[in-house]
């Protein structure tokens, strides 16, 4: 019998320099094998497959105004999520959001699904997402741990690089390399969740092995990387055989699509199968009676939240290096953003979003499910008047129900 080590160096040597550096880089990452990553895509499932059919609909937080001083700011959320939990929704979805009012209620996803956790019983908890260069691997799967507890083991994480300068106040990090500290700090929480000890440096510059507690309730939990629509991110996420959380805000459809396609791609190449994976889309949502009286009730919150978001981009470009900006911001006038405006609303209300009555809002998921879209989350605090969300959540669970109803009897044919 050939001797195994002697078959591993004939093996090895074989490799090309591309390879060998390759396998440096896997190696020197822990990263784990398909298989045991797969783990992470279906023992946290307890409720239902990813592979299935049927288009899976969560409420997405994201943009309430932080600039109130009244008490129940968190009311709405709390409220949502008891429903969502006891009318068959799959996830509810908090986000990370810093110095802005846009958005200022959740500075910590984490504190918000500890309370969830509590009220909640079915519905997984996810953050979306995780603004992880901000942060320290160990304290995130700290944090984390504590809530997989509190909660049976419901948590599913989308992390995110970050993109606005001013968030890097919180982090050591440096904004050039929060890509690369993204995915560093991927691995390390990884290895801690599975029980690994993991070296960390004190503050005297002395090598530290910590490991993980309290010990969570999954073995693993499924994560997101989160991405606008840049296709390398598509591609990384296939390469660490993560779910992917992303939106219409700044893609079309057929664009998404063409995303989801490179997205299969990467994941084949890395030894996974697309099937297993899920895409998340966030999409503005508000279900009527008639779509003209949605895009009455939807416009004003809606225009206030495109408004928001064009300042907020206003001050990323104006804190970025001039020489690679390609819109002069002194060039556009307060009637330019207005026009700009008012097209954005039409071409987001018909196009981009889950805005109308039941009929039309089927016809976009089927849209989003044919190009591979497999998960909506349905942003919800856009700007409405709370009545207005909750009373709304009936429509929306109908049409829930319409489509899954046609999965169904489509999958028995």
């Amino acid at each position: 019998m050939t001797d195994t080590n002697t078959v591993l160096r004939e093996r090895l040597n074989n490799l090309s320099a591309q390879e060998k550096n390759n396998l440096l880089e896997r190696l020197k990452r822990s990263e784990p094998s398909p298989d045991v990553q797969k783990a992470e895509h279906s023992s946290h499932e307890k409720k239902g497959n990813v592979a299935d059919s049927k288009m899976k609909f969560s409420l997405f937080f994201f943009s309430d105004n932080g600039s109130s001083e009244h008490q129940g700011k968190y009311h709405l959320l709390l409220e949502c999520a008891k429903y969502a939990d006891q009318n068959g929704f799959h996830a509810l979805w908090t986000p990370e959001r810093h110095f802005h009012e846009f958005g200022g209620p959740y500075p910590n996803p984490s504190v918000l699904a500890a309370a969830l956790a509590t009220t909640t019983t079915n519905i997984q908890l996810r953050a979306g997402s995780v603004v992880l260069p901000l942060h320290h691997p160990m304290r995130v799967a700290e944090e984390w741990s504590v809530v997989d507890n509190l909660s049976g083991g419901r948590i599913g994480l989308a992390y995110a690089s970050g993109w606005h300068p001013n968030d890097f106040i919180l982090s050591s990090a440096q904004h050039e390399d929060r890509k690369e500290v993204m995915v560093d700090s991927i691995h390390k929480i990884r290895e801690l969740w599975r029980g690994e000890k993991v070296i960390f440096t004190d503050s005297k510059g002395k090598e530290v092995e910590v490991a993980l507690y309290p010990k969570p309730v999954q073995k693993s939990f499924p994560i997101w990387i989160t991405s606008a629509g840049n296709p390398q991110t598509w591609q990384t996420a296939g390469r660490l055989g993560a779910h992917i959380l992303t939106g219409l805000m700044e893609q079309t459809v057929e664009e998404l699509g063409k995303k989801i396609e490179l997205y299969h791609q990467s994941l084949r190449e890395h030894g996974y199968d697309p099937k297993d994976f899920q895409v998340t889309a966030m999409l503005h949502t508000y279900v009527g009676d008639k779509i003209e009286e949605v895009k009455q009730t939807v416009k004003p919150a809606l225009m206030k939240y495109l408004r928001n978001h064009l300042s907020m981009y206003e001050t990323h470009l104006k804190n970025t290096d001039s020489k690679n900006q390609t819109v002069d911001l002194n060039l556009i006038t307060d009637k330019d953003k207005e026009t700009l405006l008012e097209h954005g609303f039409e071409r987001y209300f018909n196009t981009h979003a889950l805005l109308g009555d039941v009929e039309s809002c089927q016809n976009m998921v089927q849209r989003l499910s044919d190009v591979g879209v497999t998960e909506v989350g349905c942003l919800v605090n856009f700007g409405l008047e709370q009545e207005t969300i909750l009373g709304g959540l009936e429509k929306l669970k109908h049409l829930k129900n319409v489509h899954q109803k046609q999965k169904n009897n489509s999958n028995k044919q």
